[in-house]
């Protein structure tokens, strides 16, 4: 669970959940931030929220399967 969201990564997955963002941000401390069998101060970069700068929206996608719109040409 992270930032309160129990459906996401890594109980699940959505085609939106940016994995990389995700195990970047719980590599260097997250969930010691949550007290999750550490405190705040063992990781002190814990409250940065790490990207990796790939840029994802909603809007991407679809509702339904297959999920991914067709790809626009050159770079949004």
């Amino acid at each position: 669970m992270v930032g309160g969201d129990t459906a996401g990564f890594p109980n699940g997955r959505r085609p939106g959940d940016d994995v990389v963002d995700i195990e970047l941000r719980v590599a260097m401390g997250l969930l010691c931030t949550l007290n999750l069998g550490c405190t705040p101060a063992q990781a002190p970069s814990g409250g940065i929220h790490f990207t990796d700068g790939a840029y994802s929206t909603t809007r991407l996608f679809t509702n339904a399967f297959p999920y991914l719109k067709s790809p626009i040409p050159g770079s949004p």
